[in-house]
């Protein structure tokens, strides 16, 4: 029987690691901002073209006035009918 000694593989096991961890980090920086761009920005988008595709800033505007809201806008006192007749 022979007595080899097992060789454990430390050649360039330094190398190795810090290069994985460094492919991870590029695939990490490339996959991050799609999906941020994917799950976040893209929906926002979405809802900011879908609210402002029927936005409309006169009855907006009404709205606010009516509400009391514009303090150099006083509110509008609408007549009633019965008074327009006398």
């Amino acid at each position: 029987m022979s007595t080899a000694k097992i060789k454990f593989p430390l050649h360039d096991t330094h190398l190795k690691k810090s290069l994985g961890i460094l492919r991870n980090a590029c695939i990490l920086a490339i996959i991050a901002p799609l999906c941020f761009y994917v799950f976040h920005n893209a929906p926002h988008k979405s809802k900011y073209k879908a609210f402002y595709s029927s936005y409309d800033p006169i009855d907006a505007f009404d709205r606010m006035q009516s509400g009391g809201y514009l303090t150099s806008c006083p509110k509008e006192k609408k007549e009633s009918k019965n008074e327009k007749k006398k």
